[in-house]
């Protein structure tokens, strides 16, 4: 997973309380590499000042009206 990914899941799941299964079905992936992600992000946010790369994750997911119901994520725009 890309580090975009990433941070859009750590921010589903710590600021819009999605749990780690729907969020591992919005991307296509297992709940135990969602774990795994939110993990490493948590970690390097101990270490690292990732604020920026937060805020711009933030902003892609504001830009698709997401609430704190599961909706449908579009992740198809974050692979290219």
């Amino acid at each position: 997973m890309s580090y975009r990914h990433k941070f859009m899941a750590y921010i589903l799941n710590k600021e819009f309380e999605y749990r780690q299964t729907d969020i591992a079905k919005l991307m296509n992936v297992s709940q135990s590499t969602i774990a795994t992600c939110i993990k490493e992000i948590t970690y390097r946010l101990q270490f690292e000042d990732l604020e920026k790369d937060l805020e711009d994750a933030r902003k892609i997911l504001q830009n698709q009206n997401l609430k704190p119901e599961p909706p449908q994520l579009n992740i198809e725009f974050l692979k290219k």
